[in-house]
């Protein structure tokens, strides 16, 4: 009797083993992603091009890594970008499951010094980038500074409009200066891009440098329509895909004695070739970041995000960086010499003072 009632319990014991064996194969084959939620951080505050970037990229990715994650969009603005910055690399957990829309020239901060910089930006793991916004300088078509060689010949030099001396145009117009001979009267305090503009209409100011992406937004499509501007510079070496290809580059103007200014220029202003870049925490699993990684370059290729991209932030679609490229941007832009890296700081601390 006692026989007839081992089996029973034998072969239950044996069912139970051989569905816990087959859950545990289930559960290891269902991707790490479904079901859990991504954070993507915004280093900036609502509104801003980073948050519109960053927002556009949420309401995309998941459709491209494996299990489909929701993902959901935070914004934690500090220290022009450093704050998220330094939660990511400092207080995220390396789980794959926080992303950041980095601010793009935050590296400087770190090259130079600044104690608020808590951070290798090198030891970020990034997901990609897409978008390029190379620099340029326009000016006023009725101003006397229509060219490089009309403001080296002008009575009195131009004088651009700036938010303040410690912004990437302030230090872009000195060193374009420095590099093609001409000299520069710096008129500051504008609270926005905007308020720029509307110094460039009053009369305050008779230039700007700024991004090429500028030229999307209101009133730029107009002041081109009635040739109220005249483009004097871009950045280069490659052309603008939004200017008119008869502007010249400033590598193509630039003299021989200048090549070390040049490279200068180019190490402070590399962000514009990766102006949208995102990245994970440092010690995300090789596994992980590469199916973000991938994901992220699906996700460029999405029609639907194609649109909303060339709507929202001009991209055309063709301009990004993998994240492995751009961990190698990351990695040689910010690696540089001691002298270089006081060159810099030299810079932005007259832009400071």
């Amino acid at each position: 009797m006692r026989r007839y009632f081992r089996r029973p319990i034998f072969f239950a014991i044996l069912v139970l083993e051989l569905y816990g064996a087959a859950a545990g194969e289930a559960a290891a084959a269902r991707p790490f992603y479904e079901g859990k939620t991504i954070n993507m951080i915004i280093s900036t505050s609502p509104g801003g091009a980073t948050d519109v970037a960053g927002r556009l990229a949420a309401r995309h990715l998941g459709k491209y890594i494996p299990g489909h994650p929701n993902i959901i969009a935070q914004n934690m603005p500090g220290a022009g970008g450093i704050v998220s910055a330094n939660y990511l690399a400092n207080i995220a957990k390396p789980d794959g499951l926080t992303i950041l829309a980095v601010n793009r020239a935050n590296y400087l901060e770190q090259m130079v010094g600044r104690p608020e910089v808590k951070l290798d930006f090198r030891k970020l793991n990034w997901v990609g980038s897409f978008n390029r916004a190379p620099m340029m300088i326009a000016c006023r078509k009725d101003s006397p500074h229509t060219s490089i060689e009309a403001m080296r010949k002008a009575k009195n030099p131009p004088r651009f409009g700036e938010g303040g001396t410690g912004s990437i145009s302030f230090v872009f117009s000195n060193l374009v200066a420095e590099i093609l001979d001409f000299k520069v009267k710096h008129v500051t305090g504008y609270g926005s891009a905007r308020e720029i503009d509307l110094g460039l209409e009053r009369g305050e100011a008779d230039c700007r440098a700024t991004s090429d992406i500028t030229l999307v937004r209101p009133p730029w499509p107009t002041w081109v329509q009635q040739g109220y501007i005249a483009f004097v510079i871009q950045q280069g070496p490659a052309k603008s895909r939004v200017l008119p290809d008869t502007v010249p580059t400033i590598h193509e103007l630039a003299p021989a004695s200048a090549k070390a200014t040049l490279s200068l220029m180019e190490i402070m202003v590399a962000y514009t070739d990766f102006d949208r870049p995102f990245a994970t925490s440092p010690g995300v699993p090789r596994d992980k970041l590469q199916l973000l990684r991938d994901g992220f370059e699906k996700m460029l290729t999405d029609a639907t995000f194609l649109v909303e991209a060339k709507k929202l932030v001009d991209w055309d679609g063709a301009s990004y960086f993998s994240g492995a490229d751009l961990q190698q941007k990351i990695e040689k832009t910010v690696t540089q010499p001691p002298d270089v890296i006081r060159r810099i700081k030299d810079i932005l601390k007259e832009s400071d003072s």
